[in-house]
């Protein structure tokens, strides 16, 4: 989703591929991004203009009434089965093809009320209710939600403005205000670092020649600290390209564009749509407004390109953007140029650490673009998807697109610069973009998403969180974080903002670190130095990475004849005293991965809920598994997992925490005691042994969840509150004793 789609990239190779030997190494050599820009832009020619428009075409992000009808008689069917979240979804995607004030939007807005009304979310099946009302719902139908409207009064307690007659014992309270951005760093004590905002005053900020500008320690820091909390300077959600392309017929899946806001990233039971597109969605009628003012008022209308020149550079105009026209042009003003190469260098020098870093523009621009490292191909690409991308917004801001814009957009045009007003630096937006673009492939971030499997039809009990990758953006302040493959923060986010807390606890003048996705417990060391050397230009030299080069090598085989270690490279030898054994890697490489497809065979199979199937073959795999993995191997405890996940299904509670309980020992071998891995697996624990009336251990279980998954998430998160709901529960109704 990074890079654009598959057809433009093979445009590109094709024109890179007829350069001459002498065009080539001018790629290579150059390191201006105003010139690479002016190269690619010469390359764009007749036939990428035509295939751009062919792409538009087949990535459509156009409102349609046929989709309408179609994911409104999806909604239809799943909510007569019974699966009222589903059916929400489907409303939802209805809605956002709807045009507005039309009878279709009403009718879809009253279905999805319906749905959220059997969900028990009355607030907000008020909210669709009004919606339905506002955009003409008909006459005729008009008892029915009238009739939802007194039941949700009802329901809430409150009294119904449409029945003055109705009884109440009690009102809804209204709801307290959100805190600002100021007044949660005040909160946090993050707002007095003389040198760095958004972060403690335990952290200051250093440079040296070969690490560059690196967060260290100032003091000693506790486990569980919080060190950063930061907001994105620009974030775009991820979208699932396939369900936009026109040659696939409506798809029904419900994904994360459908969940989340996309302007604030925050989860949201029935979403807004934009007036204008059917891919932007909102939480509120507010993020629809600020993400317009920000950056929509552009980008709406060139949704279907954006779709279909990858994240990177939808990112990368965004940035732009969101920084406003003024905060755009006097960045130019100090940099001189779009090419800010040379000035980055200065404010990556010890001598500027004066001047307080920021959150800001600034700071986003003078992120290292490190042009140099690029492969030419790469920049090659990149400059020819910037010249694309700027060739649309000329048309954009060209005035007599302008002029026929209509009342409507005019008025919710940006407040700090309008249209007209990009138009005199708009020679200059397609090298920021692409010095953007070659900077997020080291600076991009990955909001990451706890999503619950919301299969209605799944018998399970329990809850199983999956990690999802949301959006990509940019945060200036946590990209002063160098990388670890064994770092000592942990990163989580919450919407658009990023917390950083303290893993374990970091001594004074410490490196503060944070890694960039290969870790020591995920990857081998050698898959990890390959891969931060292409992505990110460096040989890692971490603490984890050295012990490993120096130890011997181990695959977590075990020798069949007196279960010691095997060691080695391709020939794999038993590092028992007296036993002679050896084996091929090769071998039980193939052996382990053919039991990794029969895992996957009966997760399938759980999905399905098909648990007695699932049963036979996990014990299979178990029985397979232990012939010649060691003890602790992560496969054995994902055997584990899916067992336990498999009786639970069928309430065979006790059983599931026996198999849980296994998996839990070996997460804590691999990832440790404070581990984010073992909080969600304690968190399932809890959840069965919840389930299961075992209320001592459901106690202790519980609070050791929460200590692990507050340190990492903090308080507040989503899972904290519902091991803190089970807490309340065991306290009030199976009588046992408040701490």
């Amino acid at each position: 989703m990074e890079h654009p789609v598959q057809e433009w990239q093979d445009q590109a190779q094709s024109i890179w591929a007829h350069l001459t030997s002498s065009e080539k190494e001018k790629f290579s050599s150059i390191a201006d991004l105003d010139e690479i820009f002016q190269a690619c832009l010469s390359h764009l020619q007749q036939d990428e203009e035509q295939l751009i428009e062919r792409l538009c075409c087949n990535v459509t992000v156009a409102k349609d009434p046929n989709a309408v009808q179609f994911f409104k008689e999806e909604g239809n069917k799943r909510f007569a089965e019974k699966q009222y979240a589903t059916a929400a979804g489907l409303y939802s995607k209805a809605i956002s093809h709807a045009k507005s004030g039309s009878e279709a939007l009403a009718v879809c807005f009253a279905n999805r009320s319906a749905a959220l009304f059997y969900l028990g979310q009355y607030s907000v099946c008020l909210e669709d209710i009004q919606h339905a009302q506002d955009h003409g719902y008909p006459e005729r139908l008009r008892n029915k939600i009238l009739q939802r409207k007194a039941e949700c009064f009802q329901r809430l307690r409150k009294p119904s403005s449409c029945d003055p007659k109705l009884e109440c014992v009690e009102t809804v309270k209204p709801k307290k205000e959100p805190q600002t951005s100021t007044e949660r760093l005040k909160e946090m004590a993050l707002d007095r670092n003389p040198h760095i905002t958004n972060a403690s005053c335990a952290l200051h900020l250093n440079f040296d020649t070969r690490k560059g500008r690196h967060l260290l320690a100032s003091q000693n820091i506790e486990q569980g600290e919080v060190l950063i909390w930061e907001e994105a300077f620009a974030s775009v959600i991820i979208p699932e390209r396939k369900q936009w392309r026109k040659e696939i017929k409506w798809d029904t899946r419900i994904t994360a564009c459908d969940h989340y806001c996309h302007y604030c990233l925050n989860r949201v039971i029935a979403s807004l749509p934009c007036q204008y597109c059917s891919f932007a969605r909102y939480c509120s009628q507010e993020c629809m407004d600020k993400a317009w003012r920000s950056y929509h008022y552009i980008e709406c209308s060139m949704g279907d390109l954006l779709l279909a020149l990858g994240m990177f550079c939808h990112t990368a105009l965004r940035a732009v953007l969101v920084a406003g026209c003024r905060l755009f042009s006097q960045s130019l003003e100090q940099t001189g140029s779009a090419d800010a190469t040379d000035k980055t260098k200065v404010c990556n020098s010890k001598s500027t650490y004066h001047e307080k870093y920021c959150s800001s523009y600034q700071s986003v621009v003078n992120l290292l673009p490190h042009t140099e490292n690029h492969p030419a191909e790469r920049k090659f690409l990149c400059g020819l998807t910037a010249a694309a991308l700027y060739k649309k917004l000329c048309l954009i801001m060209a005035k007599d697109l302008v002029s026929s814009t209509s009342q409507t957009e005019k008025s919710l045009t940006k407040e700090s610069g309008t249209i007209e007003d990009w138009s005199s630096v708009r020679q200059f937006l397609g090298p920021t973009v692409l010095r953007h673009m070659l900077q997020l492939y080291c600076n991009a971030q990955a909001v990451t998403a706890l999503q619950e499997n919301e299969d209605e039809s799944s018998l399970s009990l329990v809850k199983s969180n999956k990690s999802i990758r949301l959006a990509t953006a940019v945060f200036p302040v946590l990209s002063l974080l160098n990388h670890s493959c064994d770092p000592n923060t942990t990163v989580s986010f919450t919407g658009r903002f990023v917390t950083v807390r303290a893993n374990r606890p970091i001594r004074r003048d410490e490196e503060v670190t944070h890694c960039y996705g290969p870790h020591k417990l995920r990857m081998d060391v050698a898959e990890r130095q390959q891969l931060l050397k292409d992505q990110y230009f460096f040989v890692c030299q971490c603490k984890a990475c050295t012990e490993e080069l120096k130890g011997k090598k181990t695959h977590g085989f075990f020798c069949p004849l007196c279960k010691a270690q095997l060691e080695g490279e391709e020939a794999l030898y038993c590092t028992g005293a007296r036993c002679t054994y050896t084996a091929s890697q090769t071998q039980l490489t193939s052996r382990l991965n053919q039991l990794g497809n029969h895992i996957q065979i009966a997760k399938v199979q759980l999905q399905d809920n098909k648990t007695d199937n699932a049963k036979m073959t996990l014990m299979s795999c178990l029985s397979e598994a232990e012939c010649f993995l060691s003890q602790d191997h992560l496969l054995l405890g994902e055997i584990m997992d899916h067992l336990a996940q498999a009786e639970a299904s069928d309430g065979n509670w006790k059983a599931a925490a026996g198999h849980l309980r296994k998996s839990i020992s070996i997460v804590k071998v691999h990832y440790g005691s404070s581990s984010m891995e073992l909080g969600h697996e304690l968190f399932k624990l809890a959840q069965i042994l919840f389930n299961g009336f075992e209320v001592p251990d459901a106690m202790r279980t519980i609070m050791e969840a929460q200590k692990v998954l507050s340190m990492h998430y903090g308080p507040d998160h989503n899972l904290v509150q519902e091991l803190k709901t089970m807490e309340e529960c065991l306290l009030q109704f199976h009588g046992y004793p408040r701490k």
